[in-house]
């Protein structure tokens, strides 16, 4: 079980550490779209988070218990097992899309766990 101070932290990580690199600077206004990116991303994992963690349906399947803390590992699970081989690409402002695969929710959850 994990915090959702926990999620939000880990998930920063992860976008600092396997996100951020992978940025091009060195296009035109590469750098701004890189500020840009990552000023979003915060207020967007903040936003996200609260809202996703406020919906009853995580209590009502088990995934949060009375204190409010996440299972970070059957949710791990049940993602891992709806993953496509062929990862799922997400279309991300500025930096248009990206494609995740299982090792990336693996890493993702490497972040949260360090927390």
């Amino acid at each position: 079980m994990v915090t959702i101070n926990q999620i939000e932290a880990g998930a920063a990580k992860y976008i600092d550490a396997e996100i951020a690199p992978r940025i091009p600077t060195n296009i035109p206004n590469g750098q701004l779209k890189k500020v840009a990116f990552l000023a979003g991303a915060t207020y967007a994992i903040h936003k996200n988070i609260q809202q996703y963690a406020a919906h009853p349906m995580l209590a009502q399947l088990g995934a949060m218990d009375e204190d409010g803390n996440i299972d970070l590992d059957g949710i791990l699970d049940a993602a891992r097992n709806a993953m496509p081989d062929t990862g799922l690409k997400v279309n991300v402002p500025i930096l248009g899309d990206l494609t995740f695969y299982t090792e990336d929710l693996e890493r993702l959850a490497a972040y949260i766990k360090e927390e």
